[in-house]
């Protein structure tokens, strides 16, 4: 890890001014991404003086690691909570806000032309898994599908020792910039998005399966070249759809302390739209499509059916967060551990939902 990464060190190479504020969200399916679209996050900081920045609209060089180490002055970060749980342990001072439930554990995926219908058809056979090789940040995704491997196999009967896991190198480096995440993804082909360095390995025949997404497995299969094999999502066991969820809400702590009016109102923006989408599915599909890996706004409504989207810190979502962060520590991605109700503060979306 490189010195820009020590505990502790939040100074950003970017000049941000007191009653400014950046934010990142990842392409998941969390009320901010909607709240952003509308424009009620800027509107909710513009009524307190605040001004609103998106953090890929910096280059490359200063906005992509940020994304994921939390380094940066000022900054909102919602999303996958694999990066914000190494963030907070190893990186810098964070606080959790909120956190959004998801409800898609991720799917095993195999060529369509294989002679494998179910997991236990793995053994003895080759699993791709992808390896960044950028090692200024987390592999969050290497951990999402390890894990996805690992309850895959548990579920079969099966243990690791079973099969061959073949790694996936990628390199793993930011890209493009825009003013709004809609825009950063719109100059991403969606094939790049949904080809992940394992995938790759799969359709060339190098390894027989591989742990994906709803939204990528959903796509692949479209292609008629794979076929799901394994479902978490079909599951009642609510902890099966842990993967780098629940989705985390955090914010800079000295910035939250210094300027609990702004994190107030950024939550307020994110309530609101919460309330909207639960009530507005369809329309908040079409704005969701733009933000993930979905193909279709039909596709997000399908899966958005049982998302409740008003962020909490409920128990059970700090429940899945203490699994994830379990999971992590154990196999080597984060290094310390904490506790995450000590990281949590309720008390700045208690005061948002007081405040509407």
């Amino acid at each position: 890890m490189t010195d820009v990464l020590e505990r502790n060190s939040s100074k950003s190479a970017v000049s941000v001014g007191a009653r400014e504020a950046y934010y990142t969200i990842c392409p998941v399916f969390a009320a901010s991404n909607v709240a952003q679209e509308l424009g009620w996050i800027e509107e909710e900081l513009g009524k307190v003086g605040a001004k609103l920045s998106y953090l890929r609209a910096l280059p490359p060089e200063q906005g992509y690691l940020p994304h994921f180490s939390h380094q940066f002055e000022h900054l909102f970060r919602d999303g996958g909570n694999i990066p914000s749980i190494w963030a907070k342990a190893d990186v810098t001072d964070t606080t959790l806000l909120a956190l959004t439930a998801g409800h898609h554990g991720g799917q095993i995926l195999v060529r369509s032309d294989s002679d494998i219908y179910r997991v236990a058809d793995l053994k003895g056979r080759k699993f791709g898994l992808y390896k960044s090789q950028n090692q200024n940040k987390v592999d969050w995704w290497r951990a999402t599908s390890e894990r996805g491997i690992l309850v895959a196999l548990r579920l079969a009967g099966l243990d690791r020792t079973v099969v061959e896991i073949v790694d996936a190198p990628h390199e793993d480096r930011g890209f493009g910039n825009a003013s709004k995440p809609s825009q950063l993804w719109a100059t991403r082909s969606r094939d790049d998005l949904v080809y992940t360095a394992e995938v790759k390995l799969l359709e060339a025949g190098t390894v027989d399966a591989v742990y994906t997404s709803h939204g990528r497995g959903q796509a692949l299969e479209r292609t008629g070249r794979f076929k799901v094999i394994e479902d978490f999502s079909r599951y009642p066991d609510w902890t099966l759809q842990v993967a780098n969820s629940p989705y985390a809400l955090t914010v800079s702590t000295d910035f939250a302390r210094k300027n609990r009016d702004i994190v107030v109102a950024f939550l307020r923006a994110v309530v609101r739209a919460a309330r909207w989408i639960n009530a507005n599915r369809d329309a908040a599909a079409s704005i969701l499509q733009r933000v993930t890996y979905h193909q279709s706004p039909a596709d997000v409504a399908g899966a958005i059916t049982a998302t409740d989207f008003l962020p909490s810190l409920s128990e059970q979502n700090l429940a899945g967060l203490d699994i994830q962060k379990k999971f992590l520590v154990e196999h080597g991605y984060v290094k310390r551990n904490f506790d995450s109700r000590k990281w949590a503060d309720a008390s700045y979306l208690e005061e948002a939902l007081r405040s509407l």
